[in-house]
């Protein structure tokens, strides 16, 4: 697959030069595709479908596992990042003192699963950090004896700075430490291989650099660490007899299916199916390259336009986001809708986030409007 051929699935190429993809990534037609023959079949051939998409539901978790790195029996769907993390918030006998590590510069949904675990007497400890950064020396000063859990988003959403997941697990399970990954800026970016790192659980929406839908996310967990976890109780726990509802078998599924809790958003998985498809096809060693080539193209020229960077310059903290600061974000972004590239503010930073069916000449797009936005329009924005 070429780069011209990628591109034919995503349309919008043709209006915009689309780098938000931290925020949200854009829908292929072949998810488009996948989606509304789903949605077809529901609507004309047959309401009740459920049994016809299981095959899909099958394989998108094998391809789940492909894009993770993973065995299939190790993953699981969930309705998006905040559930998944709440399997392992809500499923560990948490006893009073216990503490969680976290990055002080987390997004919010790594932040309140286990925030609401303080009722039951367990305290959060935040990571410190500097600009969106931080070393391990800052986990490992942050880690007491009382330190239960560690868990860090594989990539800061703003600053794009990049944890080393392999010396971060290492410390924690050389301290008896569970190690959990918010990967939701990171999968779908950069390749990962869960099975040769040191994690214990590791939680991912699809939406993002997946580029699936809202409202579909997915979770690595080992087989160690399921042992350990209660599952919220659900009608799909574990087998059903379809011949005798009224059995109410009270078996947990070997595997990580043990915490599907009822019915799974379909449409979403089916989505899902056809986003990690294409991404498998495209190559997942391609993807990270193209990724990352882009992300340096667009960093380097924010250098040049001398905006102070967020975050860090080390090559191997990279990922597919990169942040500066400036003056008057806003007017940028506004000029950029104007000439059709799709940026971010956040916390009055302009956020940058291509993905590997981006072009160079949509970051140069993006770089001119940088650029264009003068010093007097600045001000007069002002």
């Amino acid at each position: 697959m070429t780069l011209d051929d990628l591109r034919r699935h995503f349309p919008h190429t043709d209006e915009w030069a689309y780098l938000d993809h931290a925020s949200t990534g854009a829908l292929s037609r072949p998810v488009m595709e996948a989606v509304g023959a789903f949605l077809d079949q529901r609507h004309r051939t047959k309401p009740n479908n459920y049994f016809d998409v299981e095959p899909i539901v099958q394989r998108a978790r094998a391809r789940v596992a492909l894009l993770l790195g993973a065995e299939t029996e190790r993953v699981e769907f969930a309705p998006n990042t905040s559930s998944a993390l709440n399997v392992l918030a809500q499923g560990l006998d948490w006893q009073a003192g216990d503490r969680i590590a976290v990055p002080a510069c987390e997004f919010p949904a790594n932040v309140y699963p286990w925030l609401g675990l303080r009722e039951r007497g367990v305290e959060l400890d935040f990571i410190p950090h500097d600009r969106g950064t931080f070393t391990v020396k800052d986990v490992e000063r942050t880690i007491t004896p009382r330190t239960r859990l560690v868990s860090v988003s594989w990539v800061q959403f703003l600053s794009g700075f990049r944890a080393d997941l392999d010396a971060i697990g290492s410390l924690c399970r050389d301290r008896g430490v569970l190690f959990s990954v918010d990967a939701i800026q990171g999968v779908g970016a950069l390749r990962m291989d869960v099975a040769n790192l040191p994690i214990d659980f590791l939680a991912c929406g699809g939406h993002k650099w997946v580029m699936g839908m809202q409202g579909t996310a997915f979770f690595y967990i080992t087989e160690a660490l399921q042992a350990q976890l209660r599952p919220v109780r659900g009608w799909l726990n574990g087998p059903i007899d379809w011949d005798d509802f009224l059995a109410y078998p009270t078996d947990f599924h070997e595997d990580a299916k043990r915490f599907r809790i009822g019915t799974l958003n379909h449409a979403g998985i089916v989505a899902l199916d056809a986003a990690v498809g294409l991404h498998l096809g495209a190559g997942r060693d391609w993807c990270e390259a193209q990724v990352l080539e882009r992300r340096e193209q667009m960093a380097d020229g924010l250098d040049r336009l001398g905006l102070r960077r967020y975050g860090s310059e080390d090559a191997k903290h990279a990922s597919g986001v990169v942040a500066v600061e400036h003056p008057n974000p806003e007017a940028v972004f506004d000029l950029a809708q104007e000439r059709g590239v799709a940026i971010a503010v956040r916390d009055r930073k302009l956020r940058f986030s291509p993905t590997y069916y981006n072009t160079p000449e949509e970051v140069d797009r993006a770089l001119e409007v940088v650029a264009d936005v003068s010093t007097t329009r600045i001000a007069q924005a002002s």
